[in-house]
């Protein structure tokens, strides 16, 4: 007798959930869900080749990695969340690129994407596919009208987070930050706080990213050619402490607060980075040449993709 197939943990919206998107928006959920329950070793597959291969000509010769070793220990098995502030199109892919070329974690990767363009223009699951193999899923609506299809969005980042070998990465800002200092945070909300607590026990590990533009021809050019002038810094923060908020995992008092905790813990790694860099001067809205002390030099010992 064969075994009994496990239970599938990942949960359908609701029609009442998918009333409140447009047919298009629907076909774009659709194939995107395809790709996370079918069809995720193709995704994985395309990142670690071809993104990874075009995330490190953007990026490789100008990285400055600090805080890695925050993620020692961690395995293809373990489940992980991210949280990172957003300043770039591009600051997840160089998290994707450090992932995959430096550490043994899962290649099941999820960005939670604002629906907008992503999932309602005719060209946006078209560069979904192709920028990451339909990674940028779910989507997260902000047209008050389809704010009902987030709750499935916050449920179904939970349940893909109870499958082992799972990352998911948030910006818990939920929109990229234009403002002239890089090291003041939008205000965030508590959905980041919500998923956090309800996958578990599950490592939350901060990250502070600068230097990024978001034009990726630019952004080539500056790594082939001008790697000293435009470094990137990518900090990881040691995970988050949110052990005595998990039995209040359905309070929406408790989300707030691991939100909460998630913001410092970024702020904490952009502190860091602000006086690592002290004293360089700045150019561009890019930290400037010169490594944070103890860090090795953008450039050396590159990680290959």
């Amino acid at each position: 007798m064969s075994a009994p197939k496990p239970p599938n943990l990942v949960p359908d919206p609701t029609p009442e959930q998918l009333s409140v998107l447009s047919g298009f928006e629907r076909f774009s959920f659709r194939l995107a869900d395809l790709f996370s329950r079918r069809l995720n070793f193709l995704a994985r597959a395309w990142n670690q080749t071809f993104m990874a291969a075009l995330t490190g000509i953007a990026m490789f010769r100008r990285l400055n990695m600090v805080g890695l070793e925050n993620l020692a220990g961690l395995g293809p098995e373990d489940r992980l969340v991210l949280v990172a502030n957003h300043r770039s199109f591009f600051d997840f892919y160089q998290v994707m690129a450090i992932l995959f070329a430096r550490t043994p974690l899962g290649r099941r990767i999820f960005f939670p994407v604002r629906a907008s363009f992503f999932y309602d223009h005719p060209l946006g699951p078209l560069v979904n596919l192709l920028m990451s193999g339909m990674s940028m899923f779910p989507p997260i609506q902000r047209e008050r009208r389809k704010l009902r299809f987030n709750e499935y969005a916050l449920r179904r980042c939970i349940a893909e987070l109870l499958l082992p070998g799972t990352v998911i990465g948030i910006h818990p800002e939920g929109t990229r930050n234009k403002g002239p200092d890089p090291y003041t945070m939008l205000k965030v909300n508590r959905g980041v706080g919500r998923v956090a607590l309800g996958a578990g026990a599950v490592p939350v590990v901060p990250i502070f990213l600068l230097g990024a533009g978001n034009n990726l021809a630019v952004e080539i050019w500056r790594n082939l050619f001008e790697p000293e002038r435009w470094p990137l810094d990518v900090y990881f923060g040691p995970p988050i402490r949110l052990d005595d908020l998990q039995d209040r995992a359905a309070d929406p008092v408790a989300w707030k607060e691991a939100a909460r905790r998630c913001v410092a813990g970024i702020e904490a790694q952009a502190a860091r980075q602000r006086e690592d860099r002290a004293g360089t001067p700045q150019g561009a809205g890019t930290a400037s040449a010169g490594a944070p002390r103890g860090s090795r030099p953008a450039g050396a010992e590159e990680p290959q993709p």
